[in-house]
């Protein structure tokens, strides 16, 4: 394949309850189309708010039926009334036709080598078909989950067998020095001359949009975010708490983005809360990052992308992992924040007085990041050159 000859890229994104897989994705659409101009991007997309995100020219997406993963290895249709199996026949037939339909030169698997529960496998075999001289890559997040429990689920769910029979190339989103993958998930050897570190995807292509008023009378701006915000409402509820207990001397104004995926019920509870204090509340109906360009302190979970963002506009930050059900979260924080990258408390040991007395030393005294020990920034770029390269 001639470089700059590329002209149809199919991308899955499996993202049931949430927004990280397809904002990676989205933000590799656009280095893929600063590459090659000519290229159309389809994004095949589950998540019930798709697309979300501005898409770049020449890009579209088309919705399945969404399913939700409840644990490892259990789903759950989300909106039809089906059972799973009745489910990922539709999605599987829907995504074959696709293959046959569009033939695209790139096909590009986010995060699982066979998707949900196997729904990939008979597309798969469609595209090595019809498609002989396409490339396939899969796509992987920095870490997936706690290493015991992700070799263990892919040795009995045949992922690395998948990889070795249909999979051209493996870009991991992330960097071996931070957190080595392929050693820590036992990638078989025969996959690694395949296997890429591309550092992390960061939205590379940043859109200024509307300005971010400045915090009047000197106060501090301060962003909490939860992604999609599914599970997001306790850390922003003690969020609350925290600034009822701050000291007249530490000034901010601070904007709660609830998210999609908060409950409305949720987002009036908060709303109310905060009532007389310098807090507002809003559901984000598009993108967050000129709010947490302009902040002088973002407190988040710990998904992907947030932290990506995070590191690229070296913010001062607090991060609260989720708990659970998947270690991926914690991980993440534990080797970010041992290296100097942001101030961290887990889940469980997060009380308003702790938070209040952090925001107070992060405000007072900046991020401290260390910026020495920044992992790679330019994920979407390097696995955008990998996948129109020659």
């Amino acid at each position: 394949m001639a470089h700059g000859a590329v002209t149809k890229i199919l991308i899955y994104s499996q993202d049931g309850l949430g927004l990280g897989h397809l904002r990676r994705n989205v933000n590799i659409c656009y280095r893929i189309k600063k590459r090659c101009p000519q290229a159309s991007c389809l994004i095949i997309a589950d998540s019930p708010v798709a697309p979300f995100f501005k898409l770049p020219p020449h890009c579209d997406f088309i919705k399945i039926p969404t399913l939700v993963k409840v644990d490892t290895g259990i789903w759950r249709s989300d909106r039809l009334r089906m059972n799973d199996r009745e489910l990922l026949a539709i999605r599987s037939e829907i995504i074959r036709n696709v293959i046959m339909s569009f033939r695209p030169e790139v096909f590009l698997v986010d995060h699982m080598p066979h998707g949900a529960l196997g729904e990939l496998l008979e597309p798969l075999q469609t595209f090595k078909k019809i498609c002989p001289s396409g490339k396939l890559a899969l796509g992987l997040r920095d870490i997936l989950g706690a290493p015991e429990i992700i070799r263990r689920q892919w040795r009995a769910e045949g992922a690395f067998e998948a990889i070795a029979t249909f999979y051209d190339a493996v870009h991991i989103y992330g960097s071996a020095e931070l957190f080595d993958a392929v050693n820590e998930y036992a990638f078989p050897k025969a996959l690694l001359p395949k296997t890429h570190y591309c550092g992390y995807v960061c939205r590379e292509e940043v859109f200024n949009g509307a300005p971010v008023e400045a915090a009047q009378d000197g106060k501090k701006f301060v962003l909490i975010t939860g992604g999609g915000g599914a599970d997001a409402s306790y850390f922003m509820d003690r969020f609350i708490d925290a600034v009822q207990r701050l000291n007249s001397d530490c000034a901010l104004q601070a904007f709660i983005a609830t998210g999609p995926f908060v409950h409305k019920e949720q987002c009036d509870l908060l709303t109310r809360k905060s009532k007389g204090l310098p807090i507002q509340v809003g559901r984000m109906a598009g993108d967050s990052i000129r709010y947490l360009r302009r902040a002088d302190l973002v407190i988040s979970m710990a998904g992907y992308n947030t932290i990506s963002e995070i590191m690229l506009f070296r913010k001062n930050a607090i991060v609260i992992p989720r708990a659970g059900p998947s270690a991926e979260q914690t991980m993440r924080t534990r080797i970010m924040s041992a290296r100097g990258l942001f101030s961290t408390i887990h889940p469980h040991d997060l009380t308003a007085e702790n938070l209040a007395e952090l925001i107070a030393h992060k405000l007072k005294n900046g991020s401290g990041m260390n910026e020495a020990m920044l992992p790679p920034l330019t994920g979407a770029s390097q696995a955008a050159s990998l996948m129109v390269a020659t």
